[in-house]
């Protein structure tokens, strides 16, 4: 199991790293939507924590992307912003966790 991190806020994004590093999985990450589907789709076993702003790509195109694969992997939203607008970019996805910033160790490894 890989755990892939696609946030665009770098402090957001290497907490994330060292925390499931620290927990013993490999852990890959990626500043924008762009660059973690060039990479290729993630395994059945992974988890992919995506957060609902990036720049370009949005979030929610990732976990429509991600829903889409034949063997998708687990996929946990990430957000900081305001309810109305998680809301708003969540409409029309299949359901999907949703973990709110500031993000804690307790709810990440929930999901590990």
């Amino acid at each position: 199991m890989r755990i892939h991190i696609v946030e665009d806020d770098f402090g957001v994004r290497d907490s994330l790293i060292e925390l499931v590093s620290a927990l013993g999985f490999a852990a890959r990450a990626y500043a924008d939507g762009e660059s973690f589907l060039r990479a290729g789709p993630p395994g059945p076993r992974d988890i992919v924590f995506v957060d609902l702003g990036l720049p370009g790509i949005s979030g929610s195109d990732v976990i429509r992307w991600l829903s889409a694969q034949e063997r998708a992997p687990r996929i946990v939203a990430i957000s900081g912003k305001p309810r109305a607008d998680i809301d708003a970019m969540l409409r029309g996805l299949p359901t999907t966790p949703l973990l709110r910033k500031p993000l804690e160790a307790e709810e990440i490894t929930a999901f590990l």
